[in-house]
């Protein structure tokens, strides 16, 4: 019993020490494409899989960043630059 407690123990410890990594991910959904407004660069289309499109704007600060489908900081996009 007391090797349980123990083998408990370190596992605990383990999964305590051991660093998280975090990876970001895309809010657009599983087999939804996703393509920049070209009149808006804070403004994007969704298509669901076998659905309509759906216009949608990034938050505050951010545009669509066409590269990885997701919304980003505003400097980093290119497309805003422009403007």
């Amino acid at each position: 019993m007391l090797f349980a407690y123990r083998a408990f123990d370190a596992f605990m410890a383990l999964i305590l020490i051991t660093p998280v990594i975090a990876v970001p991910v895309s809010t657009t959904a599983a087999g939804a494409v996703a393509w920049a407004d070209p009149q808006d660069c804070h403004r994007f289309y969704e298509c669901p899989v076998g659905g309509k499109p759906v216009l949608k704007t990034c938050g505050p600060g951010t545009a669509f960043q066409a590269k990885t489908s997701v919304c980003d900081f505003e400097r980093l996009v290119e497309s805003c630059r422009r403007h």
